[in-house]
C-alpha cells in the first residue's frame, strides 16, 4: 500500500491434521507431498463468527541486509501453494521507495533462510508494490495485480516458480485507488480496492472474462467508513463472498455478499484485532494490518474452505514514533483462529 497519513487449498499451515506436523517452538513445519484441504472438511453454516479468538506466530519473515531494496520493511503479503511449495510476493522498502519481492519455501516457517529475489521487471514507473498473485488457467497464465505509478498494473508468467518470467508491468485503465484486488466468477473478473480521494471507501469495478485485464465498468462503492486493503474470497463452508478491510486503527473488519456484484453488509468491525490476538512466540506486533487469507487453491475465484477455520499471512509492528510511514519496520507473520 501507499498510504500518505499521520502515524498514530490447498493447504493450511498451523493445522492440517494428519497431514502436518509442527514444532511451534523451533518454528518447523513438514508438508505432505500432495496438499490438502485446510483443516477438516468445510462444514455448513449460516454465517461468520464475527470476533474470533485469533493467535500469532512469532516473525517469520523480516526485513532484509542493509542496503538491500527491503532494509526497511517487508509487508503486503499475496501466496500461493504450487508445486510443493508457497510462493510469496511481498512489498520491500529500503525507507525511501516502495518495490517487490519474492521468495520460495516448502515452509511458511522456513523462508528467512530462502534466496530472496527483488522483482524489477514489474517497474510500473517510479514505484511498484501491494501485489496479488493467481493462476487463470483461461487465459493460459499467472497474473500478479499490483500498484504503481501506472495504477492498476498486472503482469503474466507461464509459471509462477519463474521469477525472472514475468513481463514488464502494464495498467489496467484505471488508477483511482490503491490494494487492488482481483476474483472472478463464472462470467466476469471484479477489482476490488480503496479509494485515494480521502472518502474512507472501497470500490469494485468489473469487467467480462473475455476482456480480462482491460475493459472494466466505471466503479461502483460499495463499503464506506473503512479504509484500505480489501482482500475479497469465496467462502465454501456456506456459498458466501466474504472481504476484509484493513481499517485505519490497523485491524480487520468483515464484510459479507451474496454474490460478488451484490450489496456488502459488514459483520465485525474488530474481525481481526490486537484485542482478540493472542502472540505466541513473544510480542512483536501491536497491529493486526494487510494481509492475505490462505487459500483452498491458486485461481481466480480466490476460494477459502471456511471462514470461521483459516490462517492469515500478515504485517505487524510495535507502535512507535515513526517518522512517516514508509519507514515503519513491518515483519510477516502467520495468525489463525481456530
Amino acid at each position: 500500500m501507499k498510504r500518505n497519513i499521520a502515524l498514530p487449498s490447498s493447504i493450511g499451515v498451523l493445522t492440517l491434521l494428519s497431514m502436518l506436523t509442527i514444532s511451534c517452538n523451533k518454528q518447523e513445519i513438514k508438508l505432505a507431498d500432495k496438499s490438502t484441504d485446510l483443516g477438516s472438511s468445510p462444514s455448513v453454516t449460516t454465517s461468520a463468527i464475527a470476533n474470533p479468538r485469533w493467535s500469532v506466530t512469532g516473525k517469520l519473515f523480516e526485513q532484509g541486509a542493509a542496503g538491500s531494496f527491503e532494509s526497511v520493511a517487508v509487508k503486503d503479503p499475496s501466496l500461493v501453494y504450487d508445486g510443493g511449495r508457497w510462493h510469496v510476493f511481498y512489498t520491500g522498502t529500503d525507507g525511501n521507495q516502495w518495490k517487490m519481492g519474492y521468495v520460495n519455501s516448502p515452509s511458511l516457517f522456513d523462508m528467512k533462510s530462502e534466496p530472496r529475489r527483488f522483482m524489477n521487471s514489474l517497474n510500473g514507473g517510479g514505484y511498484f508494490c501491494a501485489p496479488q498473485v493467481f493462476n487463470f488457467p483461461a487465459k493460459g497464465r499467472w497474473f500478479l495485480i499490483y500498484q504503481s505509478g501506472l495504477g492498476a498494473t498486472y503482469s503474466t508468467n507461464t509459471s509462477v516458480s519463474n521469477y525472472g518470467g514475468w513481463a514488464a508491468g502494464k495498467g489496467m485503465g484505471f488508477n483511482d485507488g490503491i490494494d487492488f484486488w482481483c476474483i472472478a466468477d463464472n462470467s466476469y473478473v471484479y477489482c476490488f480496492y480503496s479509494a485515494q480521494d480521502g472518502s474512507k471507501t472501497i470500490k469494485r469495478r468489473r469487467t467480462t472474462i473475455a476482456n480480462f485485464p482491460n475493459g472494466w465498468e466505471s466503479p461502483t462503492i460499495v463499503a464506506t467508513d473503512t479504509f484500505e486493503a480489501p482482500h475479497v474470497y469465496r467462502n465454501k463452508a456456506d456459498g458466501k463472498y466474504y472481504m476484509m478491510v484493513e481499517d485505519i486503527g490497523r485491524y480487520f473488519e468483515l464484510w459479507t455478499a451474496s454474490n460478488l456484484n451484490g450489496t456488502w453488509t459488514k459483520v465485525s468491525e474488530t474481525w481481526a484485532a490486537k484485542s482478540n490476538l493472542t502472540e505466541r512466540n513473544g510480542h512483536w506486533t501491536d497491529q493486526v494490518s494487510h494481509g492475505e487469507i490462505l487459500r483452498s487453491g491458486s485461481n481466480e475465484l480466490m476460494e477459502i474452505n471456511n471462514i470461521d477455520r483459516c490462517e492469515i499471512f500478515m504485517q505487524g509492528v510495535v507502535n512507535g514514533s515513526y517518522s512517516s510511514y514508509i519507514r515503519i519496520p513491518y515483519d510477516l507473520g502467520l495468525m489463525q483462529n481456530f
